[in-house]
């Protein structure tokens, strides 16, 4: 279900590759997508900016760049495979070019109008184009250095060549007509020139997947504009090994998508079309801005889908709710066993035991089923998950609390609901419902039940709506909203819609739940911040913690979607703090 906050760094990765090479790590590139007219056919995704130089300017001048050079997720991305790959693909870059491909070259060859088509990922074959004046051309150090390249000529333009022999790694690039043009293979950078010079060619902008793409673009195109042909990319194994969110599966249905990246000094808004292959059904109906509206407005996270299926809503409950998680994994045997673990051998004591006799198998029980066969009968068609945090008093420990509410096209019955929940309890908490009893009661938000057992669970049964909590002060404001809720006419035909808060107290409580996990797992335990031992950092406290300082000022993220059949509409916002 959290699948939906995943397109942004997922097509980030994929063009990190290439833009590396020139070594810069942040989304940058875009332009104007007439530039994608002059790129030559197969590009697996073009990247456009408006003011590539802006932008460029805008990050390395950022405080969360240095943030982020001095943070623990660098180094852990340091020390990466991806990184070692990006790496060597740069130092080749800069022997063919004969001069160092690093972050000052970058800024030199960073025009106005940029576009860059990256047309393979595991080779970081791409092709840059970018507006510069003549003179700013000539400063840059590739213009100055031509005289030590092959020279070419394509479309009665020279074009400059080199190819390192040990590395075969090649770079090209030429001037025209105030462009500035910067390529991996001399045939791109010639393609280039062809368009410029106005050859009647296939380029990019006339591929069909790019042109539906582009026509499904709703508004004026953003400062940033990246076009993903999805269908070649999801195919290719360096997308299944370095995709983050690992959900192959569900991008095969996409056949392309194209996001639009609006800034202002507070807000970064994406809008985002991913285009469905046909024939693919679409997967939600219905809207869930109502169930939405219930979410307390301290919420750290909630999302909220529709149409969800039994298992979806079974897994939610299980793992927010239901099921009591042992602190510790069972650790497996590195060495031989110790002697009390060998004790199995067998004593005199077991001398009658018959051993041509199997032992009796313990019947198999699925303690979920009827809790499966209740969703199933109710068929909800909304789902709402809410998550939220709060340090002690002490301001140590950091405690989390969860609600999930559902809403069904038909009554839920509460003492079905009450049975199937108990049954769903493991049977290490009860036995013969021992402790699993069920109490009502009342608050100014309305009234409830309770379990009176060990496992806090608190339940509330208004009408369609099924609200479950594992706090009670959470389950009772989430009552408080229904109010409101049942005022939002929901029409929109919002489908899913999440919200991450990353105020100041949220990262406080964040950055103790990291060091907490740490410490449950004896990897450290302290609030770390950039390691200086030259040690690994801890993953959660260290490396996980340090990238929410980097983006400290992120102070939430908001996704809306609305699936709409043939393409998938997505709204990402983020809200930055001044």
């Amino acid at each position: 279900m959290r699948r939906r906050l995943w397109i942004s760094i997922g097509a980030l990765l994929l063009i990190c590759g290439a833009v590396y090479a020139v070594d810069t790590i942040v989304p940058s590139f875009k332009a104007q997508p007439e530039l994608t007219t002059l790129l030559p056919e197969g590009a697996l995704l073009s990247i456009e900016a408006r003011d590539f130089s802006s932008l460029l300017h805008d990050w390395n001048s950022s405080d969360e760049k240095r943030a982020w050079l001095t943070s623990d997720n660098h180094a852990d991305f340091s020390d990466s495979h991806l990184f070692t790959r990006l790496s060597q693909a740069q130092d080749e870059f800069s022997t063919a070019t004969g001069l160092p491909t690093d972050a000052s070259l970058l800024e030199r060859v960073a025009g106005k109008q940029s576009c860059l088509g990256l047309y393979d990922i595991g080779n970081l074959e791409f092709v840059y184009v970018t507006r510069l004046d003549q003179s700013q051309i000539e400063a840059t150090p590739l213009w100055q250095m031509r005289g030590k390249f092959e020279q070419r000529t394509e479309a009665g333009t020279p074009f400059y060549v080199h190819t390192d022999v040990q590395s075969m790694r090649t770079a090209a690039f030429a001037a025209r007509d105030g462009w500035l043009i910067l390529g991996t293979r001399e045939d791109l950078v010639a393609g280039v020139l062809d368009r410029l010079s106005g050859a009647t060619s296939h380029s990019l902008a006339s591929e069909g997947w790019y042109i539906e793409a582009i026509k499904q673009a709703a508004g004026e195109r953003g400062d940033l504009r990246m076009a993903l042909n999805l269908d070649k990319i999801v195919a290719t194994p360096y997308f299944r090994s370095y995709w983050v969110q690992q959900n192959i599966t569900e991008m095969k249905q996409y056949v392309s998508a194209v996001s639009d990246l609006y800034r202002t000094s507070s807000t970064y808004r994406e809008e985002r079309v991913l285009l469905r292959r046909a024939g693919v059904p679409t997967v939600s109906q219905g809207d869930v801005q109502s169930i939405a509206a219930l979410a307390p407005d301290d919420t750290a996270f909630y999302e909220a889908q529709a149409s969800p299926t039994s298992e979806n809503v079974v897994e939610a409950l299980r793992e927010n709710l239901l099921e009591v998680k042992p602190t510790h994994g069972q650790d497996a045997f590195s060495t031989a066993p110790t002697e009390a673990a060998a004790q199995d051998a067998g004593s005199k004591a077991q001398l009658d035991v018959r051993i041509d006799q199997a032992p009796v198998a313990a019947t198999q029980v699925d303690a979920y089923q009827p809790l499966r066969a209740l969703i199933l009968a109710n068929a909800p068609d909304t789902l709402l998950e809410v998550h939220t945090a709060h340090a002690s008093e002490q301001g140590v420990f950091v405690s989390f609390q969860s609600a999930i509410a559902l809403s069904a096209p038909r009554d839920w019955n509460e003492s079905v609901v009450r049975d199937a929940l108990t049954s769903a309890l493991p049977s290490s908490l009860t036995t013969a419902r021992l402790g699993a009893n069920w109490e009502k009661r009342s608050s100014a938000s309305g009234e409830y039940m309770a379990l009176d057992g060990t496992v806090p669970l608190y339940l509330a049964i208004q009408g369609k709506q099924l609200l479950l909590a594992n706090d009670s002060t959470l389950l009772e404001q989430i009552l408080a909203r229904r109010q409101k809720s049942a005022s939002i006419a929901g029409k929109d035909g919002v489908t899913y819609t999440a919200l991450f808060r990353h105020t100041p107290q949220q990262q406080s409580n964040f950055r103790r739940l990291m060091s907490q996990l740490d410490r449950a797992g004896h990897n450290g335990g302290a609030d770390q911040q950039a390691s200086t031992t030259g040690e690994k950092p801890s993953f959660f406290s260290g490396n996980v913690a340090s990238f929410s300082r980097v983006f400290a000022k992120v102070e939430s993220e908001q996704i809306v979607e609305k699936d709409q059949g043939a393409k998938v509409t997505q709204t990402v916002t983020y809200q930055w703090t001044h």
